[in-house]
């Protein structure tokens, strides 16, 4: 009963520290998309159209944070056996 609570204890931290590693990546990838647009597109655009590139920037990086974090989910499941080290059921 005590290794359940272990594993329980250990999906809990990955899934906390995921949520935490998910969410500085999309913010990362937020910034960039905004250092971007200002470089690009600030000069030739109106500053009306600022709000719209942050909705952009916004909705592409939760969309290319939520790819990298799949691939690299992917990855340590593969590379380090990580269902095992949770005590997960492989799929």
């Amino acid at each position: 009963m005590n290794k359940k609570q272990a594993n329980k204890g250990k999906v809990v931290l990955f899934i906390v520290g995921a949520t935490v590693a998910n969410i500085l990546l999309m913010a990362i990838c937020f910034v960039l998309f905004m250092l971007l647009y200002s470089v690009a597109f600030s000069k030739f655009l109106p500053q009306e159209a600022l709000i719209w590139a942050i909705g952009i920037a916004f909705l592409l990086s939760l969309l290319v944070s939520s790819l990298i974090y799949r691939r690299l989910l992917k990855l340590l499941r593969e590379r380090y056996h990580l269902d095992d080290y949770l005590g997960l059921k492989a799929k």
